[in-house]
């Protein structure tokens, strides 16, 4: 249990240090944090991920059973965003604003990002509680990666609502098309290290490819 202390603690002053740091920063050095703070986000999302990602395995032959599960998390991962969407038009705005096609851009904007799932957090206090035997770290596992891909998902065409149809995010959808089939093709066939310098590593160049991916899109 101190290990889940130890997650619940972080998780606080994360959300606390997110509130104050940008408070308390000369405002020069702002875009500096803010590039700072990206860069070791995907970091850190990339190093988690991979360690979602341990072990997991896909039995063909239940391939039913995986649609279920998806369904379960695309609703754990659409619902909160909905529902806070609906909250900020309808109770935080004025009557008047509610047909505001703006209002609407920005709200489900918002909300993408005020209604995270739980479905990792889950997986990661259940590893802490040393519960990963069990069947629930199991099945909490699928849902946090089917949780993820719905999240980017959504994503896409929240992104196109806000700066319209680009090349970028039909390239992005290639990609993670082509990441899947990979994955169902050669899940487990490649041995490479899982321990912890390696892990860092692979997380490593996964931000950096994103991030070079990201420039050269831009150019």
């Amino acid at each position: 249990m101190k290990k889940v202390l130890l997650f619940s603690i972080l998780l606080l002053l994360g959300l606390a240090g997110s509130q104050l740091f940008p408070a308390w920063l000369p405002e020069a050095r702002l875009d500096l944090y803010r590039e700072a703070v990206k860069l070791l986000t995907m970091f850190c999302l990339g190093f988690i991920m991979i360690h979602v990602g341990y072990e997991f395995e896909i039995d063909k032959s239940r391939v039913g059973q995986y649609g279920k599960d998806y369904l379960i998390a695309a609703t754990a991962a659409a619902f909160p965003w909905i529902f806070c969407a609906l909250y900020f038009v309808f109770v935080m705005n004025p009557s008047p604003a509610w047909g505001d096609w703006e209002v609407w851009k920005s709200s489900l904007l918002a909300s993408r990002f005020a209604a995270p799932t739980s479905a990792g957090i889950l997986f990661s206090m259940l590893a802490a509680a040393g519960l990963a035997a069990t069947w629930l770290y199991r099945k909490a596992r699928i849902l946090a990666i089917f949780d993820d891909l719905d999240t980017v998902l959504l994503m896409i065409p929240l992104k196109m609502m806000m700066v319209g149809l680009k090349w970028q995010l039909l390239v992005i959808v290639l990609i993670m098309a082509v990441q899947i089939y990979l994955a169902w093709v050669f899940l487990h066939r490649w041995k490479i290290s899982v321990r912890w310098p390696a892990v860092m590593a692979y997380a490593a160049a996964i931000t950096l490819i994103c991030e070079l991916i990201y420039k050269l899109s831009t150019l």
